[in-house]
């Protein structure tokens, strides 16, 4: 199985006319937080009351320690979820501005906010807009006041926005494990590779989906696609599986009866997937191996995660 190589901020990019390859970009070389701050305004941009508001939480707050985030996903019930306007990952703090229309909805932003303070225990932080901007300022400078009293409360607890830093090879091989509940991410394949003692392979215009780990039988490092134009790769919802089979329905059966038929193979996978700024990334999601019975009842390979933690220090 091989991937088509996709341009994104942090991939490969392949020369024009030729065949050589570009490094990819050092996050030393890009201002990471500026890009990602540009992204963010320019994803709201067309909800003048909200960016107004968030503009001036950070520019008011001048702390570039504290990531923000926009339309952060909740799940509020089986079949319900939210957005929260501005979420502060690292403080659990959620704001939620109202616009004017929001007084036709209070009874329904009411039940909203409570859902997600039982999922989130937190509480969402309301700024009322339907008022003069004398008023929408004091009340962003209470919000502001609010976070940097949270940041005192914690004091060294604090951990600063520093993706930079999570994002390089020497972090994962120092911190000498991986986990999925830790959101861990590397930004090119040569990279995911290179915490595991390896290299990822290219074949001219196309790189292979994996690279064995040295010294480690039957285990390999995984990097699926979900956007591949040749390959179904698919985490099911609650990051158990993966559903692997090519979209040419006549070569189906051949790859299930490959599998089938192979010695246990045990996939340390990392996922390609685009974050909602658009910067792509490789994401930890855990330790799979071929789940035989599933994978025949279901005509395609399904892998199972067998653990949510992936030991380093045994590596090269």
């Amino acid at each position: 199985m091989s991937e088509k190589i996709r341009l994104c901020p942090f991939s490969f990019a392949l020369l024009a006319g030729t065949t050589s390859w570009y490094k990819p970009y050092k996050l030393k070389d890009m201002d990471y937080k500026l890009e990602y701050m540009e992204r963010l305004f320019a994803k709201i941009s067309k909800k003048k009351t909200e960016s107004y508001v968030i503009s001036r939480i950070w520019h008011q707050l001048n702390d570039d320690r504290v990531k923000f985030v926009v339309q952060q996903y909740i799940r509020r019930t089986q079949d319900k979820y939210a957005l929260a306007d501005l979420y502060l990952p690292q403080l659990n703090i959620f704001i939620e501005i109202n616009e004017p229309f929001h007084k036709n909805n209070t009874e329904v932003d009411k039940i909203r906010n409570e859902e997600i303070l039982s999922v989130t225990h937190s509480k969402p932080i309301v700024l009322d807009c339907d008022n003069d901007i004398q008023e929408i300022h004091r009340q962003v400078a209470d919000v502001v006041k609010l976070i940097k009293q949270r940041i005192s409360e914690l004091g060294d607890k604090f951990k600063p926005w520093d993706d930079t830093s999570t994002l390089t090879v020497e972090y994962h091989r120092n911190k000498d494990y991986l986990k999925v509940e830790d959101n861990e991410c590397l930004r090119t394949t040569e990279e995911v590779a290179e915490v595991f003692g390896t290299k990822a392979k290219h074949r001219g215009f196309l790189r292979a989906s994996g690279a064995a780990v040295p010294n480690k039988k039957h285990e390999i490092v995984w990097w699926p696609n979900t956007e591949h134009r040749l390959w179904h790769n698919e985490l099911s919802e609650d990051g158990m599986f993966i559903y692997e089979y090519p979209k040419a329905e006549d070569k189906r059966a051949a790859h299930l009866k490959q599998w089938l038929s192979a010695p246990e193979e045990t996939r340390i996978t990392f996922l390609r997937y685009k974050d909602d700024l658009g910067f792509c990334f490789y994401r930890f999601v855990g330790v799979f191996r071929l789940n035989r019975e599933k994978s025949i009842q279901e005509n395609k390979c399904v892998w199972e995660r067998v653990s949510d933690t992936y030991q380093l220090n045994t590596l090269p």
